[in-house]
């Protein structure tokens, strides 16, 4: 589906109903069958990864597809490797592309055994699933946080539960944070002290738990406020307590002009003219590095010099979004500097009229970042738009809502 967008005002007002967190949603469905008691989990993501996850779950499979589900590739290969039973685990080829071999050695160490079926450190695996034992291991933790929280959300359910030592910088630290919060409300006691994080072998215990919205998507709508000509906006079911360390947007954007109420039943968006406007934009975003794509338009709309920190996990997603972002901004005039692996910087440049497509390289986050984009043109071209379901379905309908015109083309 390619999609032509456009906003005729570039005044932004309306509610959005965000979708449900689906990383919240996937790391329940995981302790929910962990757990010896049943419990309810209500609002959960409507997502394809999501549904994805829910349908292997409840399935008894020999081969497995993931498909292009990162998070569900990584938590099912925990899963697996101490349930009992033999299972071939495969996916896309993109997903045949990323690397899995971090986490492999990791579970291997506890006594699991899997091996490759093809290249050695990616999919597709076989899992000889058994119970496995636990103990003391390290991981490098400067590579992807969902090989701990896959590490964590088993550590209950070891004989001898699991201690983790954490090597290097470790990346997205508040996803580690929000696998372990959930835990705990689910019964779990752990400690982090240092490095390590230790988890005593105990049972999850039941307890109904409602999803929250995702604060990843609502970035996608702080990016828009910023960029339009004036705007109020409802995103529906955010609040400040959140678990989800994505929520530091709220604080980001502030620095665009963008104005943060905390209202009874959500948060209310809201442009204005900053006193101090910044004169160059430099943030580390290892803590949360989805969020890159949500600041790179409006950082080249104020054709601020910058650099952002913290990038290198983003080379490992659904798509390599630092080469994919500099293939795209270009069509835009606007450069993107690899300094190191960690590091990118954007030159003080002017924005240009571009009428070539928008590619989405099967990339949930950027078709949804560079939609943006439309409020600094006439109009812009997005191929391959449904890539949205991945994590945000209703998108679309969502900015029809706040006055975009999306004509399939």
């Amino acid at each position: 589906m390619n999609l032509k967008i456009s906003h005729p005002t570039k005044f932004l007002f309306g509610k959005v109903e965000l979708p449900a967190s689906k990383s919240i949603s996937n790391r329940l469905l995981i302790i929910q069958r962990l757990c010896k008691q049943s419990f309810e989990i209500l609002n959960l993501s409507e997502a394809n990864d999501t549904r994805l996850l829910q349908d292997i779950l409840s399935e008894d499979r020999n081969v497995v597809d993931a498909q292009d589900a990162g998070t569900t590739f990584r938590f099912l290969t925990a899963y697996y490797a101490m349930t009992e039973g033999e299972k071939i685990l495969t996916g896309s080829e993109q997903m045949k592309k990323r690397p899995i071999g971090v986490l492999v050695d990791a579970l291997r160490e506890l006594g699991a055994d899997i091996s490759y079926m093809g290249e050695e450190g990616y999919p597709p695996i076989a899992i000889r699933g058994s119970k496995l034992k636990g103990g003391e291991i390290s991981i490098d933790g400067s590579i992807s946080s969902q090989y701990i929280s896959a590490l964590l959300l088993i550590a209950p359910s070891l004989s001898v539960g699991l201690s983790l030592h954490l090597k290097g910088k470790v990346a997205s630290t508040p996803y580690i944070k929000m696998t372990l919060k959930l835990m705990n409300k689910l019964g779990i006691s752990y400690l982090w002290k240092g490095n390590v994080i230790t988890i005593p072998s105990q049972p999850y215990k039941p307890l109904t738990v409602i999803v929250e919205p995702d604060w990843s998507a609502a970035s996608y709508f702080f990016s828009f406020a910023a960029l339009a000509s004036s705007s109020e906006l409802t995103l529906m079911g955010l609040n400040k307590e959140s678990i989800q360390g994505d929520r530091i947007v709220a604080n980001l954007f502030e620095q665009f002009g963008v104005k943060v109420s905390y209202l009874k039943k959500g948060i209310k968006l809201r442009k204005e003219i900053v006193e101090n406007p910044l004169l160059q934009f430099d943030n580390d975003f290892n803590d949360y590095p989805d969020m890159v794509q949500s600041f790179i338009p409006i950082v080249a709309a104020s054709g601020l010099p910058a650099v952002f920190s913290g990038v290198k996990s983003l080379r490992i997603k659904e798509t390599n979004r630092v080469e994919a972002l500099k293939i795209e901004m270009k069509k835009f005039g606007i450069e993107i500097i690899e300094l190191d692996e960690d590091r990118i910087e954007l030159k003080e440049q002017a924005l240009k009229e571009s009428k070539e497509p928008i590619a989405t390289y099967n990339d949930h986050r950027m078709a949804m970042s560079l939609a943006s984009m439309a409020l600094t043109q006439d109009y812009i071209e997005i191929h391959n738009a449904e890539v949205v379901n991945k994590s945000f379905p209703n998108f679309w309908e969502n900015l029809d809502r706040i006055g975009f015109k999306i004509e399939e083309m």
